[in-house]
This record gives C-alpha cells, sequence and structure tokens, in this order.
C-alpha cells in the first residue's frame, strides 16, 4: 500500500496536469479563433470587388474575398449601381477597390472608396 504522502503528491501532480493541459488547450483555441477573426475582420486590410457580366445570362456577378457568399446576382437597370452600394455598405469600415470588367475580363472602371470613420 501506497502512504498518504505520496497519495497526496499523486493528487498535487494531476491536478498540475490538468491545469497544464487546460490552460494549452484554452491557447490553442485562442490562437485559432484569434487567426480566423484577424482574417475576417483586418481593420488596416483593402476589400477589393469584381463585377463581372454573367456568362450566358442577364446580369452581372459581384465578387469578392470578404463576402460571406460570393458571387452575389444583380440584374436589371441598375444592376451595377445596386453591386457598388451593396459593396459600399458591407465594407464600410474599410477601404475598398471596385473593379468593373468587360465579358473578356478587361476592366473597364475602377472605383476607389475611403471608409469613414463617422458612420455606424
Amino acid at each position: 500500500m501506497k502512504t498518504l504522502t505520496t497519495g497526496r503528491r499523486n493528487i498535487v501532480d494531476l491536478r498540475k496536469r490538468a491545469r497544464r493541459a487546460l490552460k494549452a488547450s484554452i491557447n490553442l483555441v485562442q490562437q485559432r479563433w484569434g487567426k480566423l477573426d484577424r482574417r475576417k475582420r483586418s481593420s488596416s486590410s483593402i476589400h477589393l470587388y469584381e463585377i463581372r457580366p454573367r456568362v450566358g445570362e442577364h446580369g452581372y456577378d459581384l465578387s469578392s474575398d470578404v463576402l460571406p457568399y460570393s458571387p452575389l446576382w444583380y440584374r436589371g437597370s441598375n444592376a451595377i449601381v445596386d453591386a457598388v452600394g451593396y459593396a459600399k455598405s458591407a465594407s464600410r469600415r474599410h477601404p475598398i477597390v471596385i473593379r468593373v470588367c468587360d465579358g473578356n475580363g478587361n476592366v473597364i472602371e475602377t472605383l476607389e472608396y475611403q471608409s469613414n470613420p463617422n458612420e455606424t
């Protein structure tokens, strides 16, 4: 049989090991979440959008890496204006660059907007 002091040492050692394992797992989760959050919501990055005509259909696609569901489809007489408006409102706190392309992929126009820190 083990003595009481040996058993107590084992309990203390197990507690220390459990604390270390818990701290390590918390640090790992914080690092992973921190990386995801920085990638999605970086305050210094420029958001880049492209507006292209849809292949074989009427309308335009708005695509970007910052959009959760990309590309977005716009059609109608104000399709490009609506796509630009959405890009501006989705990236209020970031400077944005919008490239309007033709059917061959050539850039027709480049629009640049700076962020407005006074907007909420």
